[in-house]
């Protein structure tokens, strides 16, 4: 009897309910991670990702060379990563605005930063999952022979990073409507993510890649710590940027997403600027230098690229934050506030610090000297993106004019190449002056005797642009104005007299 009464209480007794995600996680993470983890394209490359692998595992038992094997593995394994994984983040803004869902969630207390970040945890998550499911097949190949464990684990690590990169830059890009935009993006990030694909298969295959391992370690310790510090920073800060670029595309017109943007974009390009400089005037070989100026010219065009496409503020509350804290930061917020007119001193500022370095390592280098080396050519590269600022081709997005002007002067460019070498008429090189791009497909259309007069006109040229585009941006700091009086207005201070 008291062995039915037991059971018949631990049949009554409550089990606690399972979780599937506890509720410490984000909102949109769980409901990105559901979704995600359920969807048929997810399972389905999961799936055929894991039988190729053992396909091809299985290979090597019937006499297949290790060599391919291991080109095959990696590749597979690299485009999964790098391509398959991110391109889930190709639509994912512009499908949750179509289904209106977005507009939804933005009515909520969640904020746009949190919304591109949980979606980006929960892609990043699941080519965290599929990185992880390689693991037991490194160990598997690595028992056959052949295999240098360590070049693979920094190999896989360095695909790990990439894949999170290109997961934020395509979710930050995916808010645009037009489909083409976006494909071309995409292809921009891809051809990005070449060079990282051959490092990884040099990492892996190379015999020479023992000489760098064995180069790394005889580092001293400070030194492997600032290089892996580094690249790990300047990976947190890419991922940032590219999600607070998204943010600001889908947040309402009232806030403010481009102060905090900036303020830390100033910080980082100043903090590798220094490093530069450091590098360059401290190191025997001031080509170390490279190092920091490389990451620092991309982030760069990257963000006076977003800063210069934004929509001018229309509401009183995206100014706030600086305008009741005195006059000096008034005056900051010709720098910080946001819109694209303050984006065009913020830029320049920006353009400035690249070339500090590239004009030291040429002052140290004897190899180099200011005509015939970079210098004159990351002039026009880098004031370039100021044209789109006051040539308007496509008025209704400012995002979309400021690629459509860019692609129009490469277009120029190979015309003049193609039209300079057709016909054989080098002099009329000298035509591609007139705009940065067109500028550096001239120069080579010239004889090398003119290159230098070409090129000193085509930097003329480029300043021109960026002077008519500061004159712009002045002509558009009464928006300013007017919206620092009505903040003010309405926190009951005294607006101020002049802008």
């Amino acid at each position: 009897m008291a062995i039915k009464e037991a059971r018949h209480s631990d049949m009554n007794t409550t089990l606690p309910m399972l979780r599937d995600f506890s509720d410490r996680f984000s909102p949109i993470v769980v409901k990105e991670l559901r979704q995600g983890l359920r969807t048929r394209f997810f399972t389905s490359a999961l799936i055929l990702f894991h039988t190729l692998i053992i396909l091809l595992l299985v290979s090597v038992t019937y006499g297949a060379p290790l060599e391919a094997v291991n080109g095959i593995f990696w590749g597979i394994a690299g485009f999964m990563l790098l391509a398959v994984m991110p391109l889930r983040g190709f639509a994912a803004l512009h499908t949750e605005a179509t289904d209106g869902t977005l507009d939804m969630l933005t009515l909520t207390s969640i904020a746009s930063f949190r919304i591109l970040y949980g979606k980006w945890v929960a892609l990043y998550s699941q080519a965290l999952l599929v990185a992880g499911s390689i693991l037991p097949y490194m160990v598997a190949r690595y028992f056959f022979g052949g295999v240098e464990i360590l070049r693979e684990v920094v190999a896989l690590v360095m695909l790990v990073l990439g894949s999170g990169v290109i997961t934020a830059a395509l979710l930050a890009f995916s808010s645009q409507g037009p489909l083409l935009l976006r494909i071309f993006l995409a292809l921009c990030i891809g051809a990005g993510a070449v060079p990282l694909g051959f490092f990884t298969a040099f990492l892996v295959s190379a015999s020479q890649a023992d000489t760098m391992v064995r180069e790394f370690f005889a580092l001293d310790l400070w030194e492997q710590c600032s290089i892996i510090g580094g690249i790990l920073a300047l990976v947190v800060y890419a991922v940032y940027y590219f999600l607070a670029l998204g943010a600001s595309r889908i947040a309402p017109p009232s806030e403010n997403h481009s102060t905090q943007k900036r303020l830390i974009a100033l910080a980082v390009h100043g903090v590798l600027m220094v490093t530069g400089l450091l590098l360059c005037f401290l190191c025997t070989n001031p080509e170390v230098a490279m190092w920091a100026y490389v990451p620092l010219m991309f982030l760069t065009l990257i963000v006076c690229m977003d800063v210069l496409t934004e929509e001018m503020p229309r509401y009183p509350t995206t100014v706030a934050v600086l305008v009741r804290r005195g006059r000096l930061c008034r005056l900051a917020g010709r720098l910080l506030h946001p819109g694209w007119a303050s984006g065009v001193l913020f830029s320049a500022i920006l353009c400035v610090m690249p070339l500090c370095i590239m004009m030291g390592i040429t002052w140290k280098s004897p190899s180099l000297d200011w005509d015939d080396g970079p210098f004159p050519y990351l002039v026009c590269v880098f004031l370039a993106v100021f044209v789109p600022v006051t040539l308007r081709i496509n008025r209704k997005n400012i995002f979309a004019n400021w690629w459509v002007v860019q692609l129009c002067s490469v277009f120029a460019g190979n015309l003049l190449l193609m039209f300079c070498h057709t016909m054989n008429a080098r002099d009329l090189g000298v035509l591609g002056m007139f705009t940065p791009i067109t500028a550096l497909f001239g120069v080579n259309c010239v004889d090398y005797s003119s290159r230098d007069s070409v090129l000193f006109l085509g930097c003329v040229f480029s300043a021109v642009w960026l002077i008519a585009a500061l004159v712009r941006a002045k002509m558009n700091f009464k928006t300013y104005t007017l919206l620092e009086s009505e903040a003010l207005e309405q926190a009951g201070q005294e607006p101020p007299s002049q802008s």
